[in-house]
């Protein structure tokens, strides 16, 4: 039953959005929730999204010298062939005749890749075990190997500060 107004003494009207058990309908209700779910897929697959694309991105930004060589070569999941000091040197070690390393078409690639002087590997493939450790540079980087062959030539290339 309505009550007056206490100032007019008019009958109110009662509101059906007031007095019905439900303010909203079965159909209303799933298409919130529909709405809700749509909104939290896509904030998580934004927020996803946006991740990938800054770690991409930082990882980009990391490439050096070294790390695109080794990339370029397709041995970046080589044991024997490893970028060290945050992309500022190469270690790699060739097959021998009692060890394994990796191929010698391998460390030429990531020569040609580094831009490796033919002097250089001149005077790497002429390095015995008996003139020990030797030491080239060239450009930005530098060399030191030293070849057995029992154990295969030992190469590192580091990039020289300025």
């Amino acid at each position: 039953m309505a009550s007056g107004d206490p100032v007019t003494g008019a009958p109110r009207e009662e509101h059906p959005a007031l007095t019905s058990a439900s303010a909203f309908t079965k159909r209303e209700l799933r298409l919130g929730a529909a709405g809700i779910g749509l909104g939290l897929f896509v904030g998580v697959l934004g927020t996803v999204g946006i991740g990938l694309l800054a770690s991409n991105i930082s990882t980009l930004a990391a490439t050096t010298p070294m790390t695109d060589a080794a990339t370029a070569c397709h041995v970046t999941g080589n044991a024997s062939i490893t970028v060290g000091d945050k992309g500022q040197s190469i270690s790699m070690k060739s097959t021998g005749a009692k060890s394994t390393g990796a191929k010698m078409t391998d460390l030429s690639c990531i020569f040609t890749q580094l831009e490796a002087p033919d002097s250089m590997i001149s005077r790497i493939d002429s390095t015995r075990a008996l003139d020990g450790r030797q030491t080239a540079s060239w450009k930005d980087y530098s060399a030191s190997w030293g070849y057995h062959p029992d154990n295969g030539l030992d190469i590192v290339i580091e990039v020289v500060a300025k």
